[in-house]
């Protein structure tokens, strides 16, 4: 019954666009948008983004600003050569090496050392503190004993798991081999001195704060992997971005670690050459006017605190650019981006479906008595769930449209894009709603205007597939009788009030030196730690200056996303993946109209990756047509 009411679907969906394509509406509709189109292209923005950039080889402020680069690129003239021939020498690095690539293959023996040696040190502090022995512990020092009977690399029997090809081929990254490990540095006896050094610190430790001690081994390896590979690191940061709930430390932490992986990188590798553009450029001189603004902040001591985050996040640009070398690595990239979206959207919506956790804190009952529930996910907020939403849902959508129409993973995609959508509405955040509007408008223009043609019958279907919810919060912008809408308003005025004031020089960084100074422009006594509006922040923050700095970082991201673009070779994944990205950026920035989308600092770190991932189709090489 259901495959003949699917197949009546469809054929009637078949012929009813061979006879629209076919009418004379579609004709007139296709010269309409080839009219706009061409307007477009010759609009004076168009010319604007098209124009030319500016030579940093030859200009003296580049030089001044990308000096820190040009100084590690002189050490690795002069100290490049020796650091190399050491550190490939070095007894210590060897023993690093060799931690990395045998806890990777999960070679038995490897980690049956860690476990024993960790077991016998916590249950010996364990009887020295009096508490006995931990009859868990002691079977975990069995198996550990079990494990060096046999070396066996567990993570090679990967490769040949009909399990592991299933989500390979989900994923779309079949390519993908489980070998990147070197084997041969699974035998000898020097690689049990790194698994016993290890293992004895994990079970101190762990005798005292166990939680912290079983991390101890991953920790290291993490440290180390990225220190010999950071783009690893890179990896890890997109991914991890939006699912450590609570604290954007260890985020921060990973990114740290890889700038400073990627600089001595720069020192030893003698092939090493820093990528340096537009983009970057803008992105210094913007952290350069914050830093001047927190130095004359009403709350110096904490303003240098957010600058420090801002400084992290915003200069893993540079890691990101300079750590993706091929076409491969980059695609992997934005597919772990995917993903890690998709789980996040799927434990929202699974919030709605179940009620985990979920709160009316940020709905007007009096005006909403049926909307009582907003998820947030692992991002503590709906409406900063929204704006990473806005920057992932293009993604998943782009592969959608370009994986091959055979490939399982295409379809999962077309799951994953509907999951991402889905917790998107369930925000019900308008202003991402509007956002992903934009995002839409932006990408259908470039990619393909003849879409606009479906616009009447989209109107025709919505009112009988859109939730009566989704009308009614629409409908609501800018009511005033509803709290979020004049809560909002209000601190706008309160802001516009302060920059009668603090125009040209602003307040300084961060919530403390915003509360120092709101509160006497503040109206109706309503209490906020931000303006909800992120140009309205950098305005009050670090003044003219400060807004001017970031609008040149968009307008130099445009205008290099544009050179990308390749509008006779639109179609191509490279063109359409960074039309994607662009227009998410647009929608993004849409919502920060009406939000202060840098208030979490994981939204504003993948913010500056998104735009990083971005400049890494300049840099990998243009891909053939799909």
């Amino acid at each position: 019954m259901n495959s003949v009411i699917i197949s009546a679907v469809a054929s009637f969906v078949r012929v009813f666009l061979d006879k629209f394509t076919a009418s004379k509406l579609w004709a007139l509709i296709n010269n309409i948008n080839s009219a706009c189109q061409r307007a477009w292209r010759e609009s004076r923005i168009m010319c604007f983004l098209k124009s030319g950039n500016i030579d940093l080889n030859s200009c003296r402020a580049a030089k001044a600003v990308f000096s820190p680069f040009a100084f590690l690129s002189f050490l690795q003239e002069k100290l490049g050569a020796g650091l190399s021939e050491k550190i490939s020498s070095s007894l210590i690095c060897s023993l690093g090496r060799d931690y990395v690539h045998n806890f990777m293959a999960l070679n038995t023996r490897f980690w049956g050392a860690m476990l024993l040696s960790a077991s016998i040190v916590f249950n010996t502090l364990h009887m020295a503190m009096g508490r006995g022995i931990n009859e868990i512990v002691l079977a975990a020092a069995a198996v550990g004993a079990l494990m060096l009977i046999v070396n066996i690399n567990f993570m090679s029997f990967m490769n040949g798991s009909v399990a592991v090809d299933i989500v390979k081929a989900c994923a779309g990254v079949k390519s993908i081999s489980f070998d990147f490990y070197n084997s041969g540095r699974t035998f000898g006896r020097m690689r049990f001195i790194p698994a016993l050094a290890v293992g004895v610190i994990t079970g101190a430790v762990m005798s005292v704060m166990p939680l912290y001690g079983l991390l101890v081994p991953f920790a290291l390896f993490g440290m180390l992997l990225v220190l010999e590979y950071p783009v690893t690191g890179v990896y890890a940061a997109v991914f991890v971005a939006p699912l450590i709930p609570f604290s954007s430390m260890p985020l921060a932490g990973i990114c740290l670690w890889t700038i400073i992986s990627l600089a001595l990188k720069s020192v030893y590798d003698k092939k090493f050459r820093w990528r340096l553009d537009g983009v970057g450029f803008a992105l210094i001189l913007f952290l350069a006017v914050l830093l001047v603004s927190c130095v004359f902040s009403f709350a110096r001591t904490a303003s240098l605190t957010v600058w420090l985050m801002y400084f992290i996040f915003v200069m893993f640009y540079f890691a990101v650019i300079n750590t993706i070398n091929t076409r491969d690595q980059l695609y992997g990239l934005l597919r772990l981006f995917v993903i890690s979206g998709a789980l996040v959207a799927l434990y929202g919506v699974m919030q709605y479906l179940f009620g985990w956790t979920t709160t009316n804190a940020w709905i007007d009952e009096d005006m909403f008595e049926d909307d009582t529930m907003r998820v947030f996910s692992t991002l503590a907020n709906p409406n900063v769930l929204g704006e990473y939403l806005l920057l992932v849902l293009p993604v998943s959508a782009v592969f959608f449209l370009k994986d091959k129409a055979k490939s399982l993973s295409k379809w999962v995609y077309l799951a994953i894009t509907g999951i991402i959508f889905i917790c998107l509405i369930l925000t019900q955040s308008r202003g991402c709603w509007l956002g992903f509007m934009v995002t839409l408008a932006l990408f259908v223009l470039f990619y393909e205007g003849r879409w606009w043609a479906f616009i009447p019958l989209v109107l025709c279907i919505l009112p009988f597939v859109v939730p009566q919810t989704v009308i009614e919060r629409l409908s609501s912008i800018g009511n005033m009788d509803d709290s979020s809408t004049s809560y909002r308003v209000y601190i706008w005025m309160g802001a516009l009030g302060m920059l009668r004031h603090y125009l040209l020089g602003g307040i300084g960084m961060g919530e403390a030196a915003f509360n120092e100074v709101y509160p006497f422009f503040s109206y109706n006594a309503i209490i906020a730690p931000h303006s909800h509006n992120t140009f309205l922040q950098l305005l009050v923050e670090g003044g003219v200056p400060a807004l001017g700095a970031f609008i040149a970082v968009i307008i130099v991201y445009l205008k290099g996303a544009q050179s990308i673009y390749k509008r006779r070779d639109k179609k191509s994944f490279n063109s359409a993946m960074t039309l994607a990205l662009g227009a998410g950026v647009c929608g993004f920035l849409f919502q920060s109209m009406f939000d202060y989308t840098f208030y979490n600092y994981r939204v504003m770190a993948v913010f500056f990756m998104v735009i990083g991932i971005t400049m890494c189709f300049r840099y990998v090489g243009r891909c053939a047509s799909e």
